[in-house]
């Protein structure tokens, strides 16, 4: 029955829709712990099309979310109609608010000017020369006023891993809050990870990679030991006291499994090692800043070990290329004699002047060329991997901790171009990072209830001319100058007519919503309004005159828009879905709790 019962419903939906629309004075304070995003273009998490939403922040926290949102009289309002709200980043792997560590007099393995590291009784150095220190903290190297703070924040990160700076094990990771004044408001959770790499000491032991893994099973062994004494000694009596060590202390939850382990392995041989390691000893383990995991993808299908990918690609060597192919021999033209004349004495020769001599390429050369190949092949790959992965059923998060900030975005938008989706692309840097890090409760979505992380763009946050207006971490904003790029003219380079995308939507379109109890047809009109998109929807089921709508979404081929209202002092909302094919459409109409209904349509009427 309620379902028959929903295209009264519908009508409704059209009286009320003019009612949801808020005015933004100019006079409201700018000192407020409540911010309103008014009717922006809302992706809710990846997978979702955009909605048309008021978005209410207070005390950091998203209240409510939805299209017939009143807003709060003590909000500042930022008037969104043209802006897209999107979840704020995660970054899995970062060294981000992280000092530099303090090299021992500036030398290399902690020399002091040149003279030996101490060793003890036994030849080991302490745990600080030898870079290993299990029990620091990010707490005593993270700066509030630290530059990439900012800098990631700009580029729509809100949460970052953060992990600290040393050798072979740097210390413990913590979760941080990417806005406050000191390390409290910053650090959000402490000690949730342990930090390792293949990083020796430099001129003690451990120096090499083999040195580094005959270390860690040393240690992870002599951690075991000390929980099972430890245990033992807690537990029963005349037992001895465990002898206290600092690294086996901060490496318990390791063994206990936790804690798990963070190890930095960029390159194939660095996971491979890695991964056997995690094999010996079975710690929890996570493959962070990953440049080369596609050779081993086999390895992460079952999902046992998690994947974070490094946001870093190898640089395109196109200038040096370019420079080879200039210096390639070409085919050369040698002048032929003229086959009419002949030399005295000689008889004639004929020879087709139309021939060329090819001349062989030099061994050099062949060189050369193949070494550019693999190359290409190689930069493709690295751009690849992220698409590679995700067609393998692998999933992944993102980290920062080898790229740039100024080559994010470039680097994001090279990995879409060779396959990576715009929904794997968002769910790499915010629900997968979230589970990971065991914060998806929190945030990684937009949800009431959840942390106030929020980037709002001016366009799809993957589209190339998209660009940061609005910055919301745990309610705090920071608001983005977005440069304005010159407008293209109405007309091209060739004298052809510059063609906007909106002409691809306005028109008249008939309708047919198949409902269970019969087909529902009738129009939908689109008109463009100064570059924003007005719906008016007519049918034989609406009886009170033509309703319109403004704040459609046009998204490449996608369209969607909703209709609120209230039915018995209950908020309902109608979804439209869209897709075009030309000069048709198909797709869904959303109705609350009633389910979805298919909708198919047909331009009747293109504008002149």
């Amino acid at each position: 029955m309620l379902r028959k019962s929903w295209l009264p419903v519908l009508h409704f939906c059209f009286f009320f829709c003019s009612l949801t629309g808020q005015p933004v004075s100019d006079d409201l304070p700018l000192i407020t712990n409540c911010v309103a995003l008014i009717n922006a273009k809302v992706v809710t998490m990846p997978g979702k099309a955009p909605q048309v939403s008021n978005v209410i922040i207070r005390d950091g926290l998203i209240t409510q979310i939805g299209p017939n949102v009143k807003i709060p009289p003590d909000a500042y309002r930022i008037a969104a109609d043209s802006l897209y709200a999107y979840p704020a980043f995660i970054d899995a792997f970062s060294s981000t608010g992280i000092k530099e560590a303090e090299e021992t007099a500036g030398q290399p393995g902690g020399n002091r000017g040149g003279s030996r590291v101490a060793v003890d009784a036994e030849g080991n150095p302490s745990l600080d020369d030898a870079g290993i220190t299990p029990y620091k903290s990010v707490r005593s190297m993270v700066d509030a006023k630290e530059k990439s703070i900012s800098d990631w924040r700009a580029q729509g990160f809100a949460i970052s891993h953060a992990v600290p700076k040393g050798k072979m094990i740097p210390g413990k990771g913590a979760i941080l809050v990417l806005t406050g004044k000191d390390p409290d408001q910053l650090i959000w959770k402490e000690d949730v990870s342990m930090y390792s790499q293949w990083v020796g000491a430099g001129g003690t032991y451990p120096s090499t990679i083999i040195a580094v893994m005959a270390k860690w099973r040393e240690l992870y062994e002599n951690a075991s030991n000390h929980v099972t004494h430890l245990t033992a000694y807690q537990g029963g009596t005349l037992v001895t006291r465990p002898n206290y060590n600092q690294a086996h202390e901060a490496l318990m939850p390791v063994v206990k499994k936790e804690m798990p382990v963070f190890f930095r392995a960029p390159k194939v041989k660095d996971i491979s090692r890695a991964l056997a390691l995690q094999s010996d000893l079975g710690m929890k383990m996570i493959i962070a800043d990953a440049e080369e995991a596609w050779y081993l993808k086999d390895r992460f299908t079952s999902g046992n070990i998690p994947l974070i990918l490094s946001l870093d690609l190898p640089d395109d060597k196109s200038e040096a290329k370019k420079e080879v192919e200039e210096k390639k021999e070409k085919p050369v033209s040698v002048p032929t004699p003229d086959s009419t004349k002949t030399i005295a004495g000689e008889k004639p020769v004929d020879i087709d002047s139309t021939k060329t001599v090819e001349v062989k390429k030099s061994t050099t050369d062949l060189e050369k060329e193949a070494f550019e190949k693999r190359r290409n092949e190689s930069l493709k790959s690295h751009r690849a991997q992220a698409a590679t992965l995700a067609k393998e059923g692998i999933t992944f998060s993102f980290g920062t901790m080898s790229v740039k900030t100024s080559d994010f975005s470039k680097n994001m938008q090279l990995m879409i171009d060779e396959g990576l989706s715009h929904d794997q692309a968002l769910s790499s840097l915010t629900t997968t990072p979230a589970r990971l890090l065991g914060i998806q409760k929190y945030c990684g979505t937009l949800e009431a209830g959840k942390m106030a992380n929020v980037i709002v763009s001016t366009k799809p946050i993957f589209e190339k001319e998209s660009a940061i207006r609005y910055m919301i971490v745990e309610g705090s904003l920071y608001e983005y100058e977005v440069k304005e790029k010159k407008k293209k003219t109405e007309k091209d380079s060739t004298g052809k007519d510059d063609k906007q995308p909106l002409e691809t939507l306005t028109g008249t379109w008939s309708y047919t919503i198949d409902t269970p109890d019969q087909k529902r047809e009738g129009t939908l009109q689109f008109e463009d309004e100064d570059g924003e998109i007005k719906v008016t929807i007519t049918g034989d089921d609406f009886t009170t005159g033509n309703s319109t709508l403004n704040s459609v979404v046009l998204d490449g081929t996608s369209v969607s828009f909703t209709f609120a209202f209230e039915m018995g002092g209950q908020p309902m909302t109608l979804e439209f879905d869209l897709t075009l094919k030309g000069e048709s459409f198909d797709g869904s109409v959303t109705v609350g709790e009633f389910g979805s209904f298919d909708i198919t349509g047909q331009r009747t009427n293109k504008p002149e």
